[in-house]
């Protein structure tokens, strides 16, 4: 911890440094890995009450027929190593000569449609009291000549029991000649009859999940796993009774949870106990650490604009359509969109030109290169300061034709029945204003028609994304040398960039290497941002409550006392323990009861 705090430096003086005061909000949860359900727990890939065969099943929200609107189906997907993958149920209750029929619907979205050898449809299997396989009943509906996006009922009965018969097996199948198969299958609303009775699958629109047949990915509360990670009590747990467990039965393997977003100069502490068990240690070439990831921010305002020009606009005439507005908190990039959007009834042309974007920060200067679109070719990024972008059915490119130029010789020129347009992203300044303006015409020997409409749009950035921070430190990382059986800590101390916001990450990883085994634990890990809440906020809610006093409570150690599982968070003179100075810190900061 003592790494986290800035330097004292005294200069002409004979003063004492005092301790730095440093307000931390904690902005991980469930960091001692405490609640959660566990390798047994929900997994939202898996359907509740199915039997997954092969090796690419999942409960996916991609397509969905019942219930209508937003649901689940079962998606399956083909590899090399095997020529089979569905969901089963079987299903008790049938006698010798009952009539059973069944059914299910199949579908193979166009932009992953099912390709090559593939076909996928229904199997209803009559078994005997020991489960085996007295006689079939097969049908694939669905193939590569099958339309997309249109749902294919498979139905197979009525089909009398045969003796013996005690129960029947549905399966939702697809088959493939191994290494030969493309895109993707759903199966919905699956169907089974017994003597024209009420259907008797369980969970036949997949809708509920259902629990992992191996570790849950979401085992842990408040995180989401990957490959061979799992709770245990395997070992004694510095904080609470269980740990994470990440082994390497998989190339990488571990546990992460989305913390929120960080801007330009937020600084982020990072630390966690790792353990690695003299029974089974690190190995070869594997090491295990935490991670620091980032994404795009998460919290992106949304764009603003004015299509303010139509068909109703008197043609050979420069029109100005404007945007007026206020650059949002966190905003650091604006881009300025010249768009044009047609529909299927849109005929003729328009063009762009003498575009303009003035800062409050700059007022009279034009933020914009190439604004009259002079320099460039035209075409796919052709025109200088300008990407251009259109569809198949639309169309954006430089025109130099007399008559549809105002400032210069040449204008941007959009057509089609789609979206088309240009666009050029400036620096901003939250707070700030910004006034846009670009001028339109439409031609009268091409004039618009039809309902397409033209204007300005702006779109916001709120900063890059830095690089992530991986394994391979040397304060963040253990490997085959660490030492074992012992709680080792480590740590992840960042600064955001300027220029840079994003959505970060606390990642908990075991890299495999060249090891055949090998196993580590990670307990109580802890993210603080410094500067982010005056006070000490444990639950990252942005205030300091009664929950917040609850946790000083029992992280409260006395001077020299250390630091337990989230005192981090509430050791407001970084001096390695919670006391009476912290206590003090605290107080005048407290913001009241729970809401």
């Amino acid at each position: 911890m003592k790494l986290r705090s800035g330097l004292c430096i005294v200069a002409l003086t004979l003063l004492a440094c005092p301790a730095l005061l440093l307000a931390e909000q904690n902005i991980v949860k469930n960091g001692s890995m405490e609640s959660g359900s566990g390798p047994a727990g929900i997994d939202p890939f898996v359907a509740d009450q199915w039997t997954e065969f092969g090796e690419n099943v999942e409960r996916s929200p991609t397509a969905n027929l019942e219930p209508p609107g937003e649901g689940h189906a079962l998606k399956s997907f083909g590899d090399s190593n095997s020529s089979s993958a569905g969901g089963s149920q079987i299903i008790t209750g049938v006698g010798v000569g009952d009539n059973v029929t069944a059914s299910v619907w199949v579908y193979t979205p166009d932009f992953d449609k099912l390709g090559g050898s593939g076909e996928a449809g229904i199997v209803l299997e009559f078994l005997d009291q020991f489960g085996g396989t007295i006689s079939l009943q097969q049908l694939y509906v669905l193939n590569a000549s099958s339309s997309a996006n249109t749902w294919i009922e498979a139905a197979v009965g009525p089909l009398a029991a045969p003796s013996n018969t005690t129960k029947v097996r549905i399966s939702c199948r697809l088959k493939w000649t191994p290494g030969n198969i493309s895109g993707a299958c759903y199966w919905d609303d699956a169907q089974v009859s017994i003597e024209s009775g009420p259907n008797a699958v369980l969970n036949g629109d997949f809708e509920t999940a259902g629990p992992s047949p191996g570790q849950s990915p979401v085992g842990i509360d408040d995180w989401t796993g990957f490959n061979d990670q799992e709770k245990s009590s395997e070992i004694t747990a510095e904080h609470g009774s269980y740990t994470l467990r990440l082994g390497t039965d998989d190339a990488y393997s571990g546990l992460y949870q989305n913390m929120g977003t960080l801007s330009a100069g937020d600084q982020i502490y990072l630390q966690a106990l790792v353990w690695n068990p003299s029974a089974d240690p690190l190995n070869g070439t594997s090491i295990a650490g935490i991670k620091l990831e980032f994404d795009a921010n998460a919290e992106v305002p949304p764009a603003e604009e004015n299509l303010a020009f139509d068909a109703n606009a008197t043609a050979d005439t420069w029109t100005p359509v404007t945007l007026s507005t206020t650059v949002p908190d966190e905003a650091t990039v604006a881009r300025i969109v010249c768009i044009y959007v047609g529909d299927g009834g849109t005929t003729g042309e328009l063009h762009f030109d003498a575009v303009s974007a003035e800062r409050g920060s700059a007022p009279g200067v034009n933020q914009l290169l190439n604004a009259s679109f002079e320099d460039g070719t035209g075409g796919a990024n052709g025109l200088d300061g300008w990407t251009e972008f259109y569809s198949d059915v639309s169309e954006c490119r430089k025109s130099c034709l007399q008559g549809t130029e105002l400032d210069g010789i040449c204008s941007a020129r959009a057509t089609g029945t789609s979206v088309a347009g240009v666009y050029q992203e400036i620096e901003v300044t939250p707070g700030e204003s910004l006034d846009i303006e670009v001028n339109i015409l439409t031609p009268s020997f091409a004039q618009l028609t039809g309902g397409g409409t033209a204007g300005v749009k702006v779109e916001w950035a709120v900063g890059g994304v830095p690089g992530n921070i991986d394994i391979g430190g040397a304060t963040n990382t253990i490997d085959a040398g660490a030492p074992t059986d012992t709680w080792i800590p480590i740590y992840i101390d960042y600064t955001m960039p300027e220029g840079t916001s994003a959505l970060v990450r606390f990642v908990n990883i075991i890299s495999k290497g060249n090891a055949l085994t090998g196993t580590v634990y990670f307990d109580s890990c802890e993210a603080v941002v410094l500067n982010a809440f005056d006070g000490s906020d444990i639950d990252g809610d942005d205030d300091e409550d009664t929950g917040d006093y609850a946790w000083l409570q029992r992280t409260f150690t006395g001077a020299g006392g250390g630091l337990v599982f989230n005192g981090m968070t509430f050791d407001a003179d970084d001096d390695e323990d919670v006391d009476v100075a912290d206590w003090n810190y605290f107080v005048p900061r407290f913001t009241g009861p729970l809401p």
